[in-house]
């Protein structure tokens, strides 16, 4: 563990170096203030498409009228087993080309960015939280990409919230499907029993965090809430960077 964390201090140093944070902007490399916010120039900043006040209090999507609250039209005919889901932006196009040099250009310094806004919505939400869990890959698409990106967001949320992370504890044992082109009934066939818990214990009558980078249908979080309030968990919020 120690040796574990002495490197990790090693990689924040190289990224601090090679991406300081109070130098240039993260989404247009343009020099920016110190004291600039996310470490954003002022029009990028400006331009970040977040998640309105009025959204469904269940599934976090905007709504369009006060009138169509609180709940969405599809969360008024449907399940959930997560508490709640939050995200801080929509999925439009400068966000899409953002989480994009996050997962597959090997920009993974963006997890500074995206994890502290997450954590800044998830502060501003007020929400308990006992224990952050990434919503895992399977291992030999992690792998494969080097990285879970989701674990790289866990990472910064739990250094600004000082809530605990466990990594371990919910993996994936399916290699899923990826699932853009898939159908809703699709996408839910596609994620069933593709997770196990190892250690039910870890979780037991805790207030889980589930942490992704996009919510689409909710298939996979709420496969995972069901999996973890099954095995013990006092309750599951399900936090995003982006709501598609």
């Amino acid at each position: 563990m120690k040796i574990l964390q002495v490197v990790e201090e090693y990689v924040d140093a190289l990224l601090e170096l090679i991406y300081p944070s109070k130098a240039i902007c993260y989404m247009c490399n343009n020099s920016i203030e110190k004291e600039a916010k996310y470490s954003l120039c002022l029009n990028c900043y400006n331009a970040i498409p977040f998640i309105p006040d009025h959204y469904c209090i269940k599934c976090g999507i905007p709504l369009r009228m006060i009138e169509d609250g609180p709940n969405c039209e599809e969360c008024k005919g449907s399940h959930h087993y997560f508490h709640r889901a939050i995200s801080v932006v929509k999925y439009e196009e400068d966000i899409k080309k953002l989480i994009y040099r996050f997962k597959y250009s090997s920009q993974t310094y963006l997890a500074r960015l995206m994890g502290s806004m997450m954590a800044h919505k998830l502060n501003q939400e007020g929400t308990a939280i006992d224990l952050i869990l990434p919503v895992p890959l399977y291992k030999g698409k992690e792998r494969e990409r080097g990285f879970n990106q989701a674990t790289l967001l866990c990472k910064y949320i739990a250094k600004e919230t000082n809530i605990p992370i466990n990594i371990d504890v919910l993996i994936r044992v399916k290699n899923t499907k990826v699932m853009h082109n898939l159908s809703k009934k699709e996408r839910q066939e596609n994620v069933n029993d593709a997770f196990k818990v190892l250690d039910e214990g870890v979780i037991m009558n805790k207030n889980i965090l589930l942490v992704d980078d996009i919510f689409t249908t909710g298939a996979t979080v709420n496969v995972c809430s069901r999996l973890l309030t099954t095995h013990g968990a006092k309750s599951v919020t399900v936090l995003t960077f982006a709501r598609d």
